[in-house]
């Protein structure tokens, strides 16, 4: 039976589970006892859930999203055609885990890819901290589309500050239809107000990406418990991303969640952002590295 490990500071508890595809299921701020993931009752996962929809998985908190985050076929040499699996495949895989100074290490090997991820996940006073490393373990190029699919509580209202970021594309609505409509944070061409999830209309969903590389961080504000969250995203190795957000008012499965998540890519299939050349590449037998930072003040 998996179980979770807990990390926790002074200012942070969270829970992760490492045979559970490292999901990070509870960040608790300790300032005001919030817990900031979203979740659900649900039973836990006795089996495998590698290669199943999402939806029919224990799909609450942070998961990673590896090497896409739609089913799609990867396009390419060598690995053409190969499918991805829905939400990609780290999700899905048992982690071999490490316990280190304020954290833990998780590591994933690819199964239908030649690659391997690290992930050294610690608490950092009141911040968490996540770093990645990617080796590609093939003598070929490797596009990938990396997303922080951490799905965030609305038990409070949040307002989302992306005003650095001021042009986006709504991609699709909760049934998965296409939009692909540009905007201007924060109000999509139908005049929703993106940046406060509370008051938009019930029953429905929106996932929208930045039109350009992230340059400059994030914040949730939370008014009513006067607490924010600021999201940082960075690469010593020059590995654009790109903002993705996902807010949902019942439309999916009837819950109500947002999320804010660091991308590799401008669409959820792999094959559309490595066609929108906006999708990570690893050299031959080459890494990349890379980190997020969410500060709780």
């Amino acid at each position: 039976m998996a179980q979770p490990v807990t990390l926790e500071n002074d200012a942070i508890r969270m829970q992760v589970w490492p045979q559970l595809g490292g999901k990070v299921s509870s960040i608790v701020d300790k300032a005001d006892k919030f817990e900031l993931m979203f979740n659900y009752p649900a039973e836990l996962p006795e089996t495998s859930q590698y290669d199943l929809p999402y939806g029919n998985g224990w799909y609450a908190g942070w998961d990673e999203c590896f090497p896409a985050i739609a089913p799609s076929p990867y396009s390419g040499h060598p690995y053409d055609g190969i499918a991805v699996p829905d939400h990609g495949e780290l999700w899905g895989l048992p982690t071999t885990a490490v316990p280190t100074k304020d954290g833990i290490t998780t590591v994933w090997h690819g199964l239908r890819f030649g690659y391997r991820i690290t992930r050294k996940l610690f608490l950092d006073g009141p911040a968490v901290v996540a770093e990645y490393t990617l080796i590609n373990l093939a003598p070929f190029e490797f596009r990938f589309v990396w997303a922080q699919h951490a799905l965030l509580s609305l038990a409070a209202p949040a307002e989302l500050d992306m005003t650095h970021a001021p042009l986006f594309r709504w991609s699709h609505d909760a049934a998965g239809n296409e939009v692909q409509k540009t905007f201007d944070w924060p109000r999509t061409a139908d005049g929703d107000d993106l940046s406060k999830p509370a008051t938009l209309p019930p029953g429905k969903a929106w996932k929208i990406y930045s039109a350009d590389p992230i340059e400059s961080s994030a914040v949730v504000r939370y008014p009513t418990r006067g607490r924010t969250v600021q999201i940082e995203y960075n690469s010593e190795d020059d590995l654009h991303a790109y903002w993705g957000l996902w807010i949902n008012t019942g439309g999916w499965a009837g819950h109500h969640h947002f999320a804010i998540e660091p991308t590799t890519g401008r669409f959820d299939q792999i094959d559309r952002s490595i066609k929108d050349n906006s999708a990570g590449s690893v050299a031959p037998m080459g890494r990349k590295v890379w980190a997020i930072r969410w500060s709780l003040a």
